[in-house]
């Protein structure tokens, strides 16, 4: 008896169809780092997805059913099985987009505005956020470690993002020129540690405040 006949559900067949076809490992303790399809509806179910695992990651915790996360999608539950075969896979495509998402952000204000308008947007969407990632970032540190691919995708885009803010504050004199992209990439974890889910978002532009002040020439 073939794996797909042994007594799985439909959906988890229907996943597991798939992940034979294109040679993808699906247990629950496989880490498959899933990728945003280039085909236009995948795509936006796809996008569908993570914005509804996000969301429901934010009120219900990172345990959350995955049939209700594909409820929310408005997509079945097959379809989410074929773009993240486990949970590990969809915690780990939710914080990759998470990710852009918070970058694309910063570098619009950036190109927009000022280099404090971009680090003033970023340290506060972090801090919103904040009980999200710790949650995500959690899940993937115990399903496949510190090294995760996501974790130095963050990291290489936050440094580029850093690095640009810098010369944008240099240019318009408003940020040390002993400034670091490091160090702005510790003063926004070091404020994402700090928030709780009561903070208001006066007390977080009050912090915000505090560290932009530090880092004026």
């Amino acid at each position: 008896m073939s794996l797909l006949d042994r007594g799985v559900d439909p959906h988890r067949r229907e996943a597991l169809e798939v992940a034979v076809s294109t040679g993808k490992q699906t247990h629950d303790n496989a880490v498959v780092v899933p990728t945003r399809p280039t085909r236009a509806d995948a795509a936006r179910n796809y996008d569908k997805l993570v914005d509804a695992a996000q969301e429901l990651f934010a009120t219900d915790g990172i345990d959350v059913a995955l049939d209700k996360v594909a409820a929310q999608a408005g997509v079945g539950i097959g379809t989410l099985y074929r773009h993240f075969p486990n949970r590990t896979a969809l915690v780990l495509g939710t914080f990759r987009s998470y990710s852009e998402r918070l970058n694309a952000q910063a570098w619009e204000r950036l190109e927009r505005g000022t280099a404090i308008d971009a680090l003033t947007g970023l340290f506060e969407d972090y801090m919103s956020t904040a009980a999200t990632k710790r949650g995500m970032k959690e899940a993937i540190l115990a399903a496949v470690g510190a090294d995760a691919e996501v974790f130095e995708e963050s990291r290489a885009a936050g440094r580029a993002l850093m690095a640009a803010i810098i010369d944008a504050g240099a240019r318009e004199g408003t940020i040390r020129s002993d400034v670091e992209p490091g160090d702005l990439s510790r003063l926004t974890g070091g404020l994402s540690m700090t928030c709780v889910p009561e903070d208001s978002a006066t007390e977080r532009a009050r912090l915000i405040g505090i560290v932009l002040a530090g880092l004026r020439p």
